[in-house]
């Protein structure tokens, strides 16, 4: 069996993959009869294509025309939860993917903790305080007994839900599926969240991106939040309405805001959320643990390979119809 790892170079994850720990991996979990390859210079790709049946990729890379590029291929994992890309290239049928999905939850969890704490204790507002070189104390309780609602209950909302349970919260969820989740005392699917929104005193995203989450959360779903109520984003940027949501942070008709993604990245330096109130921006890197990810979305890799090897129906599967 022939695989074959391409990383391009310009991903910021791209230092982590590197041939090193592909190769120690490879020699500890992959096991007889596989001959792997391992490469960051795009000329290489073509040739590692034509007979690679298992490619995994770190960073984007040219899909294009595979069924004739690449007429073995199989199966491509994905080193990131995200491949709206990958669903753009135009998969050949038959070639299956797969995704890290879960490989950042335990940083969502410390994360979501975080980000949650920070609105309790109006962090954001007294940052842009500081900044406006204002004196102005403010105090929060604790957060135990105060409502979250989390939008999105796979590996991200699920970790996100026990953290902030473990501290008390009351937390409410939503899914596709509707299905429940021991730390989601309340649990909607599909439009529900929006019956949910009035008594959320934190809103959590953690969806992912597809056709159907796409700007989901604009002002009418912001309006129907709370006045003092915060937001988090740890889902993608597109999801929602940041021009909405500075709008009512400047009006103070929301109480604060932690976002870890954008619509754009990089975040453009003429944008008006650099000097938006109450918001906190951490750019698309609260998720990330430099000194665990790699390894944990590896070991996930050549643990599928085994399954695949054997026949055996694969984790981290991504729908191709969903998105996900």
């Amino acid at each position: 069996m022939r695989i074959h790892a391409q990383v391009n170079p310009a991903s910021p994850q791209a230092a982590e993959f590197d041939a090193a720990r592909w190769g120690r991996l490879l020699a500890e979990m992959a096991g007889p009869g596989v001959v792997a390859t391992h490469a960051t210079d795009p000329a290489a790709f073509d040739a590692a294509l034509a007979e690679a049946e298992v490619l995994f990729l770190c960073g984007p890379a040219a899909l294009h025309d595979l069924p004739r590029r690449a007429p073995r291929l199989r199966w491509i994992s994905y080193s990131s939860a995200g491949v709206e890309w990958l669903l753009k290239a135009g998969l050949p049928p038959g070639v299956t993917l797969t995704n890290a999905s879960g490989t950042h939850v335990p940083k969502a969890a410390e994360y979501s903790l975080a980000a949650v704490l920070m609105l309790n204790n109006f962090i954001p507002a007294l940052v842009t305080a500081q900044r406006a070189h204002r004196w102005a104390p403010r105090s929060g309780g604790t957060v135990a007994g105060k409502r979250v609602l989390i939008l999105g209950m796979g590996a991200l909302g699920g970790a996100a839900a026990d953290a902030l349970a473990a501290q008390g919260m009351v937390v409410l969820g939503n899914s596709q599926s509707g299905r429940p989740h021991p730390s989601v005392m309340e649990m909607t699917r599909g439009e529900g969240f929006r019956a949910q929104l009035p008594r959320a005193e934190f809103l959590l995203i953690a969806l992912p991106l597809t056709p159907a989450t796409h700007g989901l959360i604009g002002r009418a779903e912001l309006d129907l939040l709370p006045p003092q109520a915060g937001v988090v984003n740890i889902g993608r940027g597109e999801i929602l309405d940041t021009d909405a949501l500075a709008a009512k942070l400047r009006d103070g008709s929301l109480g604060g805001a932690v976002l870890d993604t954008l619509p754009r990245e990089p975040l453009p330096a003429d944008s008006l959320l650099w000097d938006t109130p109450n918001l906190i921006i951490t750019p698309h890197c609260g998720l990330y643990d430099p000194t665990a990810y790699a390894e944990r979305c590896l070991r996930a890799f050549f643990a599928n390979l085994s399954r695949f090897r054997g026949g055996e129906a694969l984790h981290q599967v991504v729908c191709l119809d969903r998105g996900y």
